[in-house]
């Protein structure tokens, strides 16, 4: 058992700052006199990390600061992510040149290369059909020019789909590369 005292010594914070916490709900209760189960708090808080993690800030657990320290604050933050990006850039540049990225005008003429030749492929699907077997059947071939047709509608609605896309994966790249087959999905953000 500790003291609220010893409790805000183990955590480096402040007596006004576990009180603060204590008002927060599934903040382990004071055992009277005893004080708090310092494995409890320690449990709580971790859960509590957690989920900040995943959610926006609590202000009940924000320590209150003036603002020089506010100002210093920030002034490190903006210093943080300036050098955050700076590594972004030189991880995306790194990227570019191992070949993992291409610009978007290569992909695109080489989608439209691939998108002629299926379409010139299946244009000469039915006289090749009819050349290898004369006998086929007026319903063999409609068959077939039913799958060529939901192929070729199914080509057609092709969309990009965002909904992994992240603008800030790019953020520090070039304007226009995308990754390319060879790029290691593991590397995402």
């Amino acid at each position: 058992m500790a003291t609220q005292k010893q409790v805000a010594e183990y955590f480096n914070v402040s007596d006004r700052t576990i009180r603060s916490w204590s008002k927060t709900p599934g903040f382990p209760k004071s055992k009277g006199a005893g004080g708090y189960d310092i494995r409890q708090v320690v449990l709580w808080r971790i859960e509590y990390l957690d989920s900040k993690c995943r959610a926006r800030p609590d202000p009940a657990f924000e320590e209150p600061a003036d603002d020089e320290k506010e100002l210093k604050l920030a002034e490190m933050r903006g210093k943080i992510r300036k050098a955050e990006i700076d590594i972004q850039h030189k991880e995306f540049d790194l990227e570019v040149k191992q070949g993992r990225f291409a610009p978007i005008e290569v992909i695109t003429r080489t989608l439209e290369q691939v998108s002629v030749a299926i379409a010139n492929n299946l244009d000469s699907l039915l006289p090749r059909l009819k050349k290898a077997r004369p006998d086929i059947s007026q319903e063999e071939l409609d068959e077939v020019k039913n799958i060529i047709a939901v192929s070729r509608n199914e080509v057609a609605s092709i969309e990009p789909d965002l909904s992994s896309f992240n603008a800030s994966d790019y953020a520090g790249g070039y304007e226009g590369a995308e990754p390319t087959q060879d790029a290691d999905p593991s590397n995402s953000c």
